[in-house]
Parts: structure tokens; sequence; C-alpha cells
């Protein structure tokens, strides 16, 4: 693939913009059936602060949903009978703002072996008002196919 620059940003609040993290969350969806471990369904969710779901099957039947939002990163938790996570059951992956899908996946894998949980102190990585730093350029990358540095 021919690198041409950056991609461009959108403004913030387009139609653009609040897709931006689709790619990405699809790239995990993906990483995740490629290893075998069943998605049940995935979405973006646009506005303040956008965030991106993605449901998938526990080991041992029911499901657990992870999250991703623009300023805490990844968190997960057990999904209850209505598909609700009880807020004292969510917790923090603590991946960094806007880990890879092989971490991201990694940390899935870990969390349906028991092997991990994350902690209950909700990191902030950034405001979902700091329009023009860094993340909406790397999740821009995720729509050009490419994996962003760093």
């Amino acid at each position: 693939m021919t690198d041409y620059g950056p991609p461009p940003i959108p403004v913030p609040y387009s139609p653009e913009w609040v897709r931006l993290p689709e790619p990405y969350v699809q790239a995990i969806a993906h990483e995740l059936t490629s290893r075998d471990v069943e998605v049940v369904d995935h979405w973006n969710d646009p506005m303040d602060p956008r965030d991106a779901t993605v449901i998938v099957r526990a080991r041992g039947g029911g499901r657990l949903r992870f999250v991703w939002d623009e300023e805490s990163g990844w968190r997960q938790g057990p999904m209850d009978a209505n598909g609700w996570v009880p807020l004292h059951l969510t917790r923090y992956l603590r991946a960094g703002l806007l880990p890879a899908p092989t971490l991201v996946a990694d940390l899935v894998e870990k969390v349906l072996d028991g092997n991990h949980e994350g902690v209950v102190e909700r990191p902030r990585y950034r405001s979902f008002r700091d329009y023009g730093d860094a993340l909406d350029g790397r999740l821009a990358e995720y729509a050009q196919g490419r994996e962003p540095a760093g």
C-alpha cells in the first residue's frame, strides 16, 4: 500500500468524525473471530464520549461486554439477563487508550480464560473534548486500513 501521508481528520461531531472508531472496533472483532472467539455483536456509539462495544460469548456460556471509550480505553464485565453489566462488576483493562487489536484480543482471551480481570479504578487518558490531539489521527489510520504506529 502506498502511503500518501496522514489521513484527513474530520470536523468534530460531523458524521465522519462520530464514525471514526468503527474501523478500530471492526479490526478487533475480526481479530477475535480469527482466534475462534465468538463475537456475538459489535457496534459504535458515537457520542460523548465516543465508545464502541464488542460482545463475546463466555467459555461456559453467558456473554461478556467489552467497551472501549475515548477517555478510558477498554473495560469489561459480565452481562446480566437484560444485556447490562452491573457497574460494580465493571473492570478496566488498563491497556492504554488505543491498544492494537492483537493486544485487545490477547486481553479478551485472558479474561475468558480467567487469567485477567482488570481493575476497578477508571483510568483517564484524555477528555472527549480534547479535539486535535493524536487520537482522531490514530483512529483515521484504521479507516485507511493501516494500524497506527505507537
